[in-house]
Formats: C-alpha cells, sequence, structure tokens
C-alpha cells in the first residue's frame, strides 16, 4: 500500500500516513512544534515586561508581539485582526500593531518590522507627522495605505526601549483624541523556548 492510499484511509482507517512519497522513498512527517503566547497587560508608563520580551525574541530572531490599546471598561480586546480586516473588512477602526524581530542574516543585519493596523480613513506617515511623531532617520516605509496599514523596516540594534515608545505614541495618534491608559501585549514566543 502506497503512502498515498495510506493518507487517503484517513484517520477512521486501519493505517494512518506517516510520511509523503518522494521520488519512491517515503520521508517522515515533522509535527511542528506549537508556539506558546504571553499575555501581559501593561501601562505606557512602565512598559519594561514588554521591552524585556522584545530583547528576548531579538536574541532568538523568533516570535513576534501584537500590540493592542485597551480602555477601561471594555473587554480585553483581541490581538488577531483576522485575514478579511486586512482586506478593509468588518472590524473599522481597529488600531493594532505586530512587531516582529529581524531575522538572523549571519553577518549582515537584519532589519526589524513594526505594522500598525488603524482606522485613521488616510496614510498613516503623513497623520503621524502633522501630530509631530516623525519616524526615526535609519527607517524604510515598506508600506503606507488607509486600510492595510503602515508597515516600516527598522535596523536590528534600534534601542527596544525607544522604538516602543514611539510605537505607543504613533498608535495612541492614530486611535482617537483620548490616549489609551492600558495595552495588551500578546508575545508569541520563539519555537526553541
Amino acid at each position: 500500500m502506497s503512502v498515498w492510499e495510506r493518507a487517503a484511509l484517513g484517520p477512521r482507517g486501519a493505517v494512518e500516513a506517516t510520511g509523503a512519497s518522494t521520488g519512491g522513498r517515503e520521508t517522515a512527517r515533522v509535527a511542528r512544534k506549537l508556539r506558546q503566547v504571553e499575555r501581559l497587560r501593561f501601562g505606557p508608563d512602565d512598559p519594561r515586561t514588554v521591552v524585556s520580551q522584545m530583547d528576548r525574541l531579538a536574541a532568538a530572531h523568533d516570535g513576534w508581539i501584537n500590540l493592542v490599546p485597551w480602555t477601561a471598561g471594555e473587554e480585553e480586546p483581541e490581538t488577531s485582526l483576522g485575514f478579511f480586516t486586512l482586506l478593509g473588512g468588518d472590524r473599522a477602526n481597529v488600531t493594532m500593531c505586530t512587531w516582529i524581530p529581524a531575522k538572523d542574516e549571519g553577518r549582515a543585519q537584519g532589519m526589524e518590522h513594526l505594522g500598525i493596523t488603524h482606522g485613521a480613513g488616510s496614510r498613516a506617515r503623513a497623520e503621524l507627522s502633522s501630530q509631530g511623531i516623525a519616524l526615526g532617520a535609519s527607517w524604510f516605509v515598506e508600506q503606507d495605505h488607509p486600510r492595510r496599514g503602515l508597515v516600516v523596516r527598522i535596523p536590528a540594534g534600534e534601542p527596544h526601549a525607544e522604538l516602543l515608545g514611539w510605537t505607543l505614541r504613533a498608535v495612541a495618534a492614530l486611535s482617537g483624541p483620548v490616549p489609551p491608559p492600558r495595552w495588551i501585549a500578546e508575545v508569541h514566543l520563539p519555537t526553541s523556548s
């Protein structure tokens, strides 16, 4: 019985597939390691726990952090937008950001990524600039779209405390007139931790 025949039997079949056929050879399926997630609550006046997590992920070159403003009296917000929101879907005015550490590129210094989705209805860079929140001189704007948001590449090695401070100010500016009093950080830990 071939691997494909065994796979066709499915979970109720007598034998489950253990691999894929590659040129007449069977290769074992490798289970993907599940990524652990930590949710942290923090205020803009004390972001140390998030900065330490950024340092941890940067050292591992793996993982990411979602940041969402949390207004008092609301239920804890979702930290995932979902596919259709990125295409201009139903969750209007969702402001959140995602930070991704630089990948290990050997000797070359990689780039960290910062993405901010917002409901400002305009390009975020111009809106932030009008409020005196300028991007770093060495930062590169990869995307600035009214619906899909702002994506910035940042050279690895930028101080994470400064980057997080800028991010919180930027998200607060794009969220509306009242700065968020609290934040949720969803830290997607490295698979090797």
